[in-house]
């Protein structure tokens, strides 16, 4: 009967081992999937690690493109822009020189020219030397003389 009651007794511990061993495979297989979830919402739209490795190669590569691109553009814009040093370019010189004959040869534009020059030089002709108030004469100096009077003349015609 010891025997009977032996194999029982294994027999019930090998159930008990398998359901262990299940109850240890089924929760490893739960925290497997766990995982994966997780793994796949923290990938985003990304539906495998691959995709996202493919993804991320792709738009490595643009941006490498884009940034040669970039640098060629860059390059390309200093070699037009030319340093100002303040002397006219030729090319300057021969517009200058047709812009002169086109203006020369219009009268309405050659006559507003020398009517701006006038004002210019009109308004900058005196300074004034007292502003305002009331200027003090000169004293009158009569000629005392002939000789005197001859020689203010001889000054008046002169002037």
């Amino acid at each position: 009967m010891t025997d009977i009651n032996n194999n029982k007794l294994s027999e019930a511990e090998e159930k008990d081992n398998v359901n262990a061993n299940m109850t240890g495979v089924t929760a490893a297989t739960a925290e497997a999937e766990i995982k994966e979830s997780t793994a796949a919402a923290e990938l985003g739209k990304f539906k495998s690690v691959d995709a996202l490795l493919k993804a991320y190669s792709n738009l490595e590569a643009e941006f490498t493109r884009r940034s040669i691109r970039l640098k060629e553009l860059e390059e390309g814009n200093k070699a037009q822009s030319v340093p100002d040093t303040g002397a006219p370019s030729p090319e300057s010189k021969i517009d200058r020189k047709e812009l002169l004959k086109a203006a020369l040869s219009d009268e309405e534009i050659k006559s507003a020219v020398v009517e701006n020059y006038l004002k210019g030089v009109a308004e900058n002709k005196s300074i004034p030397l007292i502003l305002g108030g009331v200027s003090t004469p000169a004293p009158k100096s009569a000629p005392k003389s002939v000789r005197e009077a001859g020689r203010l003349a001889e000054q008046f015609l002169k002037n």
